[in-house]
């Protein structure tokens, strides 16, 4: 048994004959970019790490790196592991094996002091005999492992996306670190080796009986040859023997020995199916001299699977004979602040949203994926598609080498799950076709089901296996979706379908931003894919959507993951049902009506809850909802005032639609129906539309959620993601603001490490759905996100307080869940003690209800720290803070704003400092103006709210810290304001609402430094609002794109030709000496760019040169040494560069200078 103590772990070892203990927690880890050598002595027993940082494995040092919106962002390095552990009562006659899952990218292993191994490669596992090093002395043990994951690996199949200027080079982020759990195996010195157990049933179809066949990997690692029984039973659900194999064997002292076993026949058997994933399982033990020295179970599922290619003329996929809709999914190991590094906790809940949005196949992106998903896909009847790599080829004998290597294991680990109907080679694949046959031998030697069941495949794109697997992007990258089912019907299985989008951007909203990838086009598109797939579904196999949640993307240009600046993380693939830190998207909703049966979990949804803003007045309108039940009622209040029932037409792809209905109220509400009884329902609220008629009765009785506990004297109180509130009691609760230092209180978050990140960047959300239990919703709509790096900081002196803490379930069960417990677990801890663990909202109150707590908390060296220092699955939440004392003498630290500050304190009388700036506000307390739409850069902004009764009054102010100001005047008034003079002209606009009145404001920015002053004769002239300076790079991916051809270049007369080069007419260098070609291009608006150079050298060297960018005064702005590698046949290579710092409109010149580039070609550029 496992005790986990204060410094050390200790196994109290009994007498069972293998045993398995997790060495996951208490870890000292720490890491350094450049320097290998720093930390050498780590290994030694005597070596100090107390101050090393304290984790738990599963670890990931790269946690936020790869979100900053750099291309090449994630972190590269060196990382050292120290643990200790300590064995009871040790056996000498044992054998000891450390069992790393998971160790990324290459590691090497110590054990008290003395070098135990290495492994290259993070995706599979691997295990080390360490019985010569462990201590039987009653000793500690320390286990030392160094990691090594270094930019630009080119001898391993997993590498980082970012290492390469080659454009789909690899894809995804990998770890740095141990990121899945380690095991201290503990066995006779003959055992049964890691995966060593094989079982498959033979490839002829199951009619009335099922012929079985097994082997087993031995190995004697003791010093005296031994004669063994190896005994195979196999058990079924019932804990019934039903067939019995036995074979006897010498084995020679360390000799590994795989015995094969004669074929069980079964008469009568179950078989693994969707419906019915019937487990046997096989049951191995070994027996020496009589005595039974090991046993090890493996689970194992009789069925037979078939793809078009070997079915006889059949174009569907069959599972034991009977054809098989793949209804897929694709999943990245990935997640905001905690990629790779999965918890049980959370494969468990990510497995259960996957099933609740009724997929039935799912397929692994794009490397080999923890051990403990196919546990799941096994027990649940999901099938699935096991990938290896991605995009991937080095031509040097140590990567093939290491690929096929690595190709093993994840062959063995994988083989005998009845889930597996394919295996993945490599998505888009590079390989060779002859190395891909290499591959392919392989996996036919190690699989014999490999032949004629689960086909070898690659996709879009690669050769030398059974199947090169289509992808199918028609409606995203060009083609008709409508002709979808036709398409299908041709590929018969599409490995990939899907579509961009950003939470919070709709096709019609009021968000000043071009609207191509908003949510609503995208759901309307994969319904229609679906609905074309699901009627051809009986010609062909099936198709994957492209994917679960929005991956982290290194190598890329991606920054649309949200419609706000303050969501905008990348690069990420952003086209996931879930965003990066896993939020739903109305996409999740249309899947889970299509695929979920409403018997068992009714669900119903009214698209889009994101969007309160939708209408600005009442007006007719088309209103989606979601559901799998019979009929659905929709209505404009709670229910009253229907819209009417709709029926549900009971095929898959449709939704139910009210067309031109008169929405004249703020609440929409529907009903869903199954066998003519409401099984669930679903509410939203619209904005700026007047209350319904029964809109208090949403306003549920409040449960004393905020009311002030008796006798104890209130000091800080909270509104964590949100501005300032007064509840219905009159209590004030104070915006959440940023933690500057010890003298003021605020919060901190993963972006504050990073100082070219606004702080709160990707940890704050809001809702606007009705909050239950409580009459304060605006206290509870807003919340912070996020994992051990969110924390929030009080000075206080020593003694008692008592800590309430506010959460509110913001995403799961939304529209109806039959469950979702374990979907978030988080813990919550003050001054490093946790209060309490695993704390579950939902489980607790459900959607959108209120939740309090309350906690008894010592304060101690002046400080109070709050945080999240684990988190089993998801992301922390939390809505509001309270923090009171018995002593009433007790008094907190004023809130202060961030940037602004009155030059004359009188002016507080007339202004306040406000923050979070969003729609719904008021720039005058008491005017029926309200902000109805805004730029995506100014959400979460610090802003000026007026008096009404001062309209006129002047505005000075002063600068507390540099800042994006941003001053927004009527765009009626035609006259400009002297002051904004020096400020820039911005494309988007403020909208605002005024009684019946629509209007708009132009919004001007300037960049102003701390001290400085702004001043306005009479304040109802502008709006001002303020944001931190950041040096991120622009979302580039969502700004316009200029190209400028080669063609147009300058150049000199006879150093480069013109010539058709990959389709395209482009230049190509003659010449062998310096050269210079000179791009003009022109800019729009100050800002920073992206200059991205397009280049193909496919002559036999590296060619080197440098970039250099100029305005018209012939200023150089940046200078920057380029490496131009060779390109790979019918492919292109980019540059991508920026302009570092933000360049003002105009024009401007961009240069290539190359010294002997003969035969280097270049396309173009592309300024963003």
């Amino acid at each position: 048994m496992l005790l986990v103590l204060p410094i050390q772990n200790v196994f109290a070892q009994n007498k069972t004959i293998r045993e398995d203990f997790l060495l996951n927690n208490g870890w000292k880890t720490n890491m350094d970019e450049n320097d290998s050598t720093k930390y050498n002595s780590f290994k030694d027993i005597g070596y100090n790490a107390k101050n090393w940082k304290t984790i738990s494995v599963p670890h990931n040092w790269d946690d936020y790196y790869g979100y900053r919106r750099i291309t090449h962002g994630n972190l590269h390095g060196y990382a050292w592991y120290r643990l200790n552990f300590e064995i009871k009562n040790p056996n000498k006659r044992k054998r000891y094996f450390l069992r790393f899952e998971g160790v990324s990218s290459y590691a090497s292993i110590w054990l008290n002091g003395k070098y135990i191994g290495k492994h290259n490669g993070g995706r599979t596992s691997f295990s080390l005999d360490v019985s010569d090093a462990i201590n039987y002395n009653g000793k500690e043990n320390i286990v030392a492992v160094k990691v090594a994951h270094l930019a630009m690996i080119r001898d391993l199949p997993w590498v980082c996306g970012g290492c390469s200027d080659e454009r789909g080079f690899s894809e995804g982020s990998q770890p740095m670190g141990i990121f899945r759990p380690v095991h201290l195996e503990v066995t006779d010195p003959i055992r049964v080796e890691p995966f060593g157990i094989h079982i498959w049933n033979k490839e002829n179809k199951l009619g009335s009986q099922a012929e079985i066949l097994s082997t087993v990997e031995i190995h004697n690692y003791g010093n005296i040859p031994q004669k063994i029984e190896v005994v195979d039973q196999l058990i079924d659900e019932s804990k019934t023997v039903v067939a019995t194999a036995k074979q006897n064997k010498t084995l020679s002292s360390k000799e590994n020995s795989i015995i094969n076993f004669d074929p069980i026949v079964l008469k009568k058997f179950h078989l693994w199916s969707l419906e019915n994933p019937y487990l046997y399982q096989l049951k191995t033990e070994i027996f020496s001299n009589g005595k039974l020295v090991d046993i090890v179970y493996t689970d194992y599922g009789i069925r037979y699977v078939s793809w078009p290619v070997n079915n006889k003329g059949s174009k569907q996929f069959l599972l034991n004979e009977k054809p098989v809709f793949i209804n897929g999914i694709a999943e990245y190991e990935h997640l905001l602040g905690g990629s790779h590094a999965f918890t049980k906790e959370e494969i468990k809940s990510r497995v259960e949203q996957i099933k609740a949005a009724g997929f039935n196949a799912f397929r692994d992106a794009h490397q080999p994926h923890n051990l403990e998903y196919q546990y799941y896909w096994n027990h649940d009847g999901i099938l699935w598609w096991p990938q290896f790599s991605a995009h991937i080829w080095f031509d040097n004998p140590t990567f093939k080498e290491n690929f096929k290597s690595l190709l093993k294991d994840w062959i063995k680990e994988r083989r005998n799950d009845p889930s597996v109907v394919t295996w993945g080679l490599q998505n888009e694949s590079r390989l060779p076709k002859e190395f891909a046959k290499e591959c392919m031998a392989i996996i036919h030697e190690m699989d014999p089901t490999s032949f004629n069941q689960r086909m070898i495949n690659t996709c879009n794109g690669g050769e030398g296996t059974d199947w090169d697997v289509p992808q199918n992007w028609s409606g995203t990258y060009g083609g008709d979706p409508n002709q979808y089912g036709e398409e299908l019907k041709k590929e018969l299985l599409v490995g990939e379908y899907g579509a961009w989008r950003s939470i919070d951007l709709y096709k019609s909203s009021n968000m000043s931003q071009n609207g191509k990838y908003n949510e609503d086009d995208m759901t309307d598109l994969i319904e229609l894919k679906v609905r074309k797939a699901e009627s051809v579904k009986d010609s062909v196999c099936g198709h994957f959507f492209w994917l679960y949640n929005s991956h982290d993307n290194p190598g890329r240009v991606q920054g649309g993951e949200g419609m706000r600046e303050v969501d905008r993380i990348g690069p990420v693939n952003y086209k996931g049902l879930m965003t990066s830190w896993g939020e739903p998207l109305d996409v999740y909703y249309m899947f889970r009506s299509n695929y979920v049966d409403a018997k068992s979990d009714p669900m119903v949804y009214i698209a889009s809850h994101n969007w309160p803003d939708r209408f600005e007045k009442a007006q007719n309108a088309t209103i989606k909802v979601y559901s799998n039940c019979d009929e659905v009622e929709l209505f404009n209040d709670t229910k009253t005032i229907s819209f009417g029932k709709k029926k549900n037409s009971g095929i898959k792809g449709y939704h139910f639609e009210w067309d031109n209905i008169f929405v004249k109220y703020n609440v929409l509400y529907a009903k869903g129906y199954v066998n003519g009884k409401v099984v669930c329902e679903d509410v939203i609220l619209l904005h700026y539309l007047p209350n319904s008629p029964n809109y208090k009765d949403l306003q549920t009785k409040d449960e004393l959620i905020t009311n002030d506990s008796k006798d104890l004297h209130y000091i800080y109180r909270v509104n964590c993601g949100g501005d300032q509130y007064i509840d219905h009691n009159g209590n004030k609760w104070d915006a959440d603001i940023n933690y500057s230092n010890e003298t003021n209180w605020g919060s901190i978050s993963w972006a504050t490490k990073f100082k070219e990140l606004n702080p709160v960047f990707a940890s704050q959300r809001e809702i606007s759905d009705p909050i239950k239990g409580t009459q304060d919703w605006s206290l509870f709509q807003t919340y912070r996100y996020g994992k051990q790096a969110l924390e929030y900081r009080f000075p206080l002196a020593d003694g008692n307080y008592t800590v309430e803490l506010y959460f509110v379930e913001p995403w799961f069960g939304k529209g109806g869940n039959k469950d979702a417990k374990g979907w978030r677990l988080f813990d919550v801890a003050a001054n490093g003690v946790v209060l309490e663990k695993n704390i579950d909202i939902w489980n607790e109150v459900g959607f959108a209800r209120a939740l309090k707590k309350s906690y008894t908390v010592n304060v101690k060296s002046g400080l109070l720290r709050l945080n999240f220092p684990n988190i089993e699955a998801g992301q922390a939440v939390i809505s509001a803070i309270a923090i009171s004392s018995k002593n009433s003498t007790m008094r907190s630290l004023m809130s202060t704003s961030n940037y602004f500050e009155f030059k004359n304190q009188s002016d507080s009388a007339f202004f306040t400092i406000r923050n979070w700036l969003s729609t719904n506000t008021k720039p005058y307390l008491d005017d029926h103006k309200i902000i109805s739409g805004l730029p995506y850069y100014l959400y979460g902004a610090e802003w000026l709210q007026t008096k009404n009764i001062c309209k006129n009054a002047p505005l000075d102010l002063v600068l507390k810290d540099s800042a994006d100001v941003y001053v927004a005047i009527d765009s009626s008034n035609k006259s400009t304001l002297p002051i904004l003079q020096k400020f820039e002209k911005l494309p988007e606009l403020i909208r605002f609402i005024s009684d019946s009145s629509i209007g708009k404001s132009t919004v001007y920015r300037r960049r102003m430094a701390k001290g400085d002053s702004l001043y306005f004769k009479q304040s109802n002239e502008v709006f001002v609002s303020a944001q931190p300076i950041t040096n991120i790079l622009p979302a580039y991916d969502l700004k316009a794109v200029t190209a400028y051809k080669a063609t147009d270049a300058l150049f000199s007369n006879g150093n480069w030709k013109g010539i058709s080069f990959n389709k395209k007419n482009v230049l190509q260098s003659q010449y062998r000496g310096n050269d210079t070609l000179i791009f003009n291009f022109h800019t729009g608006v100050a800002d920073i760019y992206s200059l991205t150079l397009k280049y193909s050298n496919m002559t036999d060297k590296k060619l080197f040169g440098k970039l250099i960018l100029e305005n018209t005064s012939n200023t150089v702005l940046k200078v920057e040494e380029i490496i131009l590698d060779f390109t790979k046949e019918g492919k292109w290579s980019l540059i991508e560069t920026n302009s570092d710092s933000m360049i003002n409109a105009g024009d401007y010149k961009f240069k290539l200078v190359t010294n002997d580039a003969n035969g280097l070609v270049i396309s173009g550029i592309e300024i963003r």
